[in-house]
C-alpha cells in the first residue's frame, strides 16, 4: 500500500506536525510505502534554494517545499501543487494533515481529481476554543476553497473521542479515533535522578515542571496565580517552564510572574532537547498541563512513559481516558481547582510510586507507535477495500 503524507510543516515547533516524520517512520516499519510532502515554513534556517528540496528526515523521505515570502500565513508553496498533482495519481491513498493550509487545499483537490481517496486529521483544528479565534474567516474557509476537506473526505481522523465530539463545525464524514503515539525506545534509559538539577542548579528544591510552547492556550496564566497560592504552604516549591516562546507571550508570562511576585521562584529555560527533557521528567514533582484547549497532549504521555505524576485540565481531550485508568489528576480550568489538584497530588506520598509502574504500562498498551500503527493501517485498508 502507497500512502502520500502531506503536512504543512515538520518543525518541531509546530506541535504534534511535527511529529509526523517519527509516524511515518513506523508505517514504513510496517509495510507502508510512504513519503511526506510538506514545506520549510517554521523550520530555522530551512529555505530551499529550488522550489524543492528531497531529503531525508530521520530515515523518512521528505519532499520540501518553499513557502512564498507573501504567503506564509497560509504556508503558500505554489510548487507543492505541482507536486502533489503530479504524485497522487501512483498512491492508494492520501492522508492530509492539518485543516486552514494551502497544502491541505492542495492535496485534496489533487486527490478528487485523480479519483483516489484521502483522509483528514485536523489535529486539534476544530476545537471550540481554537475556532473562535478568526471564526468568521475559518466558518467561511470551510463553506467555500475548503469544503471539500470535511465533505469529501473518506474518513476524519481524531485523536480522542473527546476531540470529535467537541469539533465546532459539522463533520458529516466517518470517523476514526486514533491517538497520537510515541516511540517508546526513547524513554526506556532514563538518566540518574539530579541530572536536571545538576543542570540548572537554580532550582535547589522541588519543582513543578511545564513543558511544551509558551502560548496562551497552555493556561500558564492559571498555572502561576495557582502556583502563588501554593507557596503560602510550600514555600520551598519552584516552578520550571521548559519550552519555546511562541508569539511573544515568554513577556507576558515573565510580567504575569513579575506581578504575582513569584519570579524568585520560577525558572524558563527556553526549549530544551529530549535528553533534558527525560531529566526534567525525572526529578521534578509533577508535571502540570492546565491547558484552555489540547487536542492530545502528547507531552502528557512522555511524562507518564518516564513514570511522572501528571495534572492536567479537562480541556486536555485525553482527560477522561487517563482519569479512567487512575493516571492523571483531572482539574478544571479555574485557579482554585488547579491550586487544589496540584496540592492534592502533592500531598499523595504514594502517588510517585504508583505512577511509576501505571504510567508506563499504559503508555506501552495505548499509546505508543506500535500499538497505534497497525490500527491505523487496518483503518486504511478498509477505506481502499471499501
Amino acid at each position: 500500500m502507497r500512502v502520500l503524507q502531506v503536512v504543512p510543516s515538520i518543525s518541531p515547533n509546530t506541535g504534534a506536525p511535527g511529529n509526523t516524520t517519527t509516524f511515518v517512520r513506523y508505517l514504513l516499519k510496517y509495510g507502508i510505502d510512504a513519503t511526506v510532502v510538506t514545506t520549510n515554513a517554521e523550520i530555522n534556517g530551512c529555505r530551499p534554494a529550488l522550489p524543492e528540496d528531497r531529503v531525508s528526515q530521520d530515515g523518512v523521505p521528505c519532499i520540501v517545499h518553499r513557502v512564498a515570502r507573501l504567503g506564509r500565513r497560509w504556508k503558500f508553496a505554489p510548487s507543492l501543487a505541482t507536486t502533489v498533482r503530479s504524485m497522487v495519481p501512483s498512491y492508494d491513498l492520501v492522508h492530509i494533515h492539518w485543516l486552514y493550509d494551502f497544502s491541505s487545499i492542495a492535496a485534496a483537490r489533487a486527490a478528487l481529481a485523480a479519483g483516489v481517496p484521502f483522509v483528514l486529521q485536523p489535529r486539534g483544528s476544530l476545537d471550540p476554543h481554537l475556532f473562535r479565534t478568526n471564526r468568521f474567516v475559518k466558518r467561511a474557509y470551510l463553506a467555500t476553497v475548503g469544503r471539500p476537506l470535511l465533505s469529501r473526505a473518506a474518513a476524519v481522523i481524531f485523536t480522542a473521542e473527546q476531540e470529535r465530539q467537541r469539533a465546532a463545525y459539522p463533520v458529516h464524514r466517518p470517523a476514526w479515533i486514533v491517538p497520537v503515539g510515541l516511540d517508546m525506545t526513547r524513554f526506556e534509559a532514563l538518566p540518574p535522578r539530579g541530572t536536571f538539577r545538576r543542570a540548572c542548579p537554580t532550582v535547589d528544591g522541588p519543582f513543578l515542571l511545564f513543558l511544551g510552547r509558551l502560548s496562551p492556550q497552555k493556561g500558564l496564566d492559571l498555572l502561576l496565580r495557582a502556583f502563588r497560592r501554593i507557596l503560602q504552604t510550600r514555600g520551598n516549591l519552584w516552578l520550571v517552564l521548559a519550552g519555546p516562546d511562541y508569539r511573544g507571550y515568554e513577556a507576558q508570562v515573565r510580567r504575569l510572574a513579575s506581578d504575582l511576585g513569584v519570579t524568585h521562584r520560577v525558572v524558563l529555560t527556553g526549549l530544551v532537547g529530549h535528553e533534558m527533557k527525560l531529566a526534567a521528567f525525572v526529578d521534578a514533582e509533577l508535571f502540570v498541563l492546565p491547558s484552555h484547549a489540547e487536542n492530545f497532549g502528547v507531552v502528557i504521555t512522555e511524562a507518564l512513559a518516564c513514570g511522572l505524576p501528571v495534572v492536567i485540565s479537562d480541556q486536555v481531550n485525553i482527560h477522561r481516558e487517563l482519569s479512567a485508568a487512575d493516571a492523571a489528576t483531572v482539574v478544571h480550568c479555574t485557579v482554585d481547582s488547579v491550586a487544589a489538584g496540584i496540592d492534592a497530588a502533592l500531598g499523595d506520598p504514594d502517588l510517585r510510586r504508583r505512577i511509576s509502574v501505571r504510567g508506563p504500562d499504559l503508555v506501552r498498551a495505548c499509546y505508543t507507535w506500535d500499538a497505534v500503527v497497525p490500527m491505523l493501517i487496518k483503518r486504511y485498508r478498509e477505506v481502499l477495500h471499501g
